[in-house]
C-alpha cells in the first residue's frame, strides 16, 4: 500500500521526469507528432505576477523577473536579488475538487487509490492541456546586467478522444540560464528616453514518452511492478538544447507612459537526441548511469531538430508615480505574436487581434500589497502579492485557452509563488 501511494504521488503530483510506459521501441515522440505539440513551445517560466495581469506586462519594470519578458527593462534596474523562489501551478483545480478524487485518496486501500486516480484523470478534457507545473528560479540584476537561472517541471496532457483510455501524460523538465544587458539613451531630454536590451538564453529541454491512463492504473494495481526499472531503463527520453535570443526596446514618455516592443525566441531551434532510456541519457551526458545496470545497445537512437517559432510583441504601459509610495497604479496592454496576424483581413484580423491582446492592471499599496486584474482572450484573472521585508508571496487564479478558438478548451489554473529577496 505504501508503495502504491508513493508511486501515485510521484507520477501524478510531482510532475517530474518519471512517467512509465510499456517496454516497446520508441515511436511518436517528436514535436511533429500530435501528442507532443506542446514540447516545442518557447520556454518561459511561470510568472504569477504576469498571469494575475492577464499575461500583460512587457513594459512593467521594477520586478526581479521583468527582464525575462523584455530585456530592455534591465535599463536602470539597479540591484535586485531573488533567492531561489518556488512556484507551483495546479490546473483544473475547480474540477479536481468537484471530482471527489481527494476523498477517494483519503479512504486509502487499493480500491480508493485506483478510484482516486481514475477520477483525477477524468478531469482531463479532449485535446491539449496541462496538469501540474513547478518552477524554481534565482535572479540577479545590477547596473544594467541581469542573470537568471530557472528550472521547470511540467506535466502536460493530451487526450485523443472522450474516453479515459485516450488520456496521455507527458512529463518535461527544462533548465535555462538567461543573461541580459540593458541601457538607456536620452533621445529627447524630458520628452523621450529609449531603453534598449538584449538577452541570451541557454536552455536544455528533456521529456519522456507519454504515459497512458491504462498504464498508470495497471501499475497501481500490480504489486510486482518495478517503477524504477520502467522509469530508468525502459522509457525513451528526448533531450536537446537551444540558444534563443530576445531583443527589446521601451520608448518612455512623460507621465509614466511607455511603448514597448520585443522580438523573442530568435534562433529558437532545438538540437534534440532520442535516448533509449534515462540511464542511457545520464551515461552519455555525465559518464555515469543512474542505477547499477549495464548498458545494452546504443544510447543514442536518433538525432533530430525541433523548431520553436520566434515572435514579435508590442506593449503599452502607464505607470504614473505622482502618488509616491502610497499608491502605485499600473495599466498594461500587450499584443503578442503580431507576425502571425500578417495576411489576415476583415473579421479574421479582428478575431486574431482580440485573441492576441492581453489587458492587465495592478495597484501597489504602501509598498506592501499588490492587487492585480487582467483579461486574456476574454477570460478574467485575479492576483495578489504580499511583501513582508524580504519575504514575498504571490498568488494568481486565471484561465488559459488550449483550443484553436476561444471557448474550445479553457482550463483554469491556480499559481502560488514563495520567494526571498527582491520582489
Amino acid at each position: 500500500m505504501k508503495h502504491r501511494r508513493i508511486l501515485l504521488v510521484v507520477i501524478l503530483l510531482a510532475g517530474i521526469l518519471l512517467p512509465v510506459m510499456a517496454a516497446d521501441p520508441p515511436h511518436a515522440t517528436k514535436a511533429t507528432d500530435v501528442e507532443y505539440k506542446q514540447v516545442a513551445e518557447p520556454f518561459i517560466g511561470t510568472s504569477v505576477r504576469v498571469q494575475g495581469m492577464g499575461g500583460a506586462g512587457l513594459g512593467v519594470k521594477g520586478y526581479h523577473d521583468s527582464f525575462l519578458f523584455n530585456p530592455a527593462n534591465l535599463a536602470g534596474s539597479g540591484f535586485k536579488l531573488s533567492l531561489p523562489s518556488i512556484t507551483v501551478t495546479a490546473f483544473n483545480p475547480k474540477k479536481i475538487l468537484e471530482s471527489g478524487a481527494i476523498d477517494e485518496f483519503e479512504k486509502g486501500g487499493d480500491a480508493g487509490m485506483i478510484s482516486g486516480a481514475q477520477k483525477l484523470l477524468g478531469v482531463i478534457g479532449k485535446g491539449y492541456g496541462d496538469f501540474l507545473t513547478t518552477d524554481v528560479s534565482t535572479t540577479f540584476t545590477l547596473g544594467g546586467f541581469g542573470l537568471s537561472l530557472q528550472m521547470q517541471e511540467r506535466m502536460m496532457t493530451y487526450k485523443a478522444g472522450a474516453d479515459l483510455t485516450g488520456t496521455n501524460l507527458i512529463a518535461q523538465v527544462t533548465a535555462a540560464a538567461t543573461a541580459g544587458f540593458g541601457m538607456t539613451i536620452r533621445a529627447v531630454p524630458r520628452i523621450l528616453d529609449i531603453d534598449l536590451g538584449v538577452s541570451v538564453q541557454a536552455v536544455y529541454k528533456g521529456y519522456l514518452k507519454a504515459i497512458s491512463a491504462d498504464t498508470l492504473t495497471d501499475m497501481l494495481s500490480d504489486d510486482d511492478a518495478d517503477p524504477g526499472e520502467m522509469f530508468l531503463n525502459k522509457t525513451p527520453l528526448m533531450g536537446g538544447w537551444a540558444v534563443p535570443i530576445s531583443i527589446g526596446a521601451n520608448f518612455n514618455f512623460p507621465y509614466g507612459l511607455s511603448l514597448s516592443t520585443v522580438a523573442r525566441n530568435i534562433n529558437g531551434k532545438y538540437y534534440m537526441t532520442t535516448y533509449a532510456s534515462a540511464n542511457d541519457w545520464a551515461e552519455e551526458l555525465f559518464g555515469a548511469r543512474l542505477t547499477d545496470d549495464t548498458a545494452t545497445g546504443s544510447a543514442k537512437l536518433e538525432e533530430w531538430t525541433m523548431e520553436s517559432d520566434w515572435g514579435l510583441d508590442f506593449g503599452f504601459t502607464w505607470a504614473p508615480t505622482f502618488l509616491g509610495n502610497l499608491v502605485k497604479p499600473t495599466i498594461a496592454i500587450d499584443v503578442v505574436d503580431v507576425v502571425s496576424m500578417g495576411g489576415k483581413k476583415g473579421d479574421d484580423l479582428t478575431r486574431a487581434f482580440f485573441e492576441q491582446t492581453r489587458l492587465g492592471a495592478s495597484v501597489r499599496l504602501l509598498s506592501l500589497l499588490d492587487v492585480r486584474y487582467g483579461i486574456n482572450k476574454g477570460y478574467q484573472s485575479i492576483g495578489v502579492g504580499f511583501d513582508l521585508l524580504v519575504f514575498h508571496i504571490d498568488a494568481a487564479y486565471y484561465t488559459n485557452e488550449y483550443g484553436n478558438s476561444i471557448g474550445d478548451k479553457p482550463i483554469d489554473a491556480l499559481s502560488l509563488r514563495f520567494s526571498i529577496g527582491s520582489k
